[in-house]
């Protein structure tokens, strides 16, 4: 086998250069040709959803401290169908965004969520 002096190394192994490639000449080379092994480009989405129902949900577990007396008084006095307040902290672990359909199958309402994971518990009352 001869190697041709005309030829690049880059052409022998049948690769085309995207500089090489005729066009127009204002636009530039592709900057994704001739990539086989990077990511590709991420393409970003405008969310143009106007939801008209929003929610929040809640998960996780905090444990609370038996040997501290205001954790188990607080705890004791939790009882079904009594209100309580507290403060929790914690982290937004994802929003999605759905959709609710109405008995024809159109679309009644966007649903848009962001799920909460809660951290901790403060202000115990």
């Amino acid at each position: 086998m001869s190697i041709s002096t005309t030829e690049t190394p880059v052409e022998r192994r049948g690769v085309v250069d995207p500089t090489a490639v005729q066009g127009d000449p204002f636009k530039g080379p592709d900057p994704d040709t001739g990539r086989l092994l990077d990511v590709p480009r991420v393409k970003i989405l405008t969310d143009d959803t106007d939801p008209t129902v929003i929610r929040v949900t809640f998960s996780g577990k905090v444990d609370l401290t038996r040997s501290n007396s205001h954790d188990v008084d607080w705890y004791n006095q939790l009882v079904a169908g009594k209100p309580f307040s507290l403060t929790v902290e914690g982290h937004v672990a994802g929003s999605k965004t759905t959709h609710r359909r109405d008995s024809e199958g159109d679309v009644d309402s966007v649903v848009q969520t962001k799920s909460l994971t809660i951290d901790s518990v403060t202000g115990l009352e």
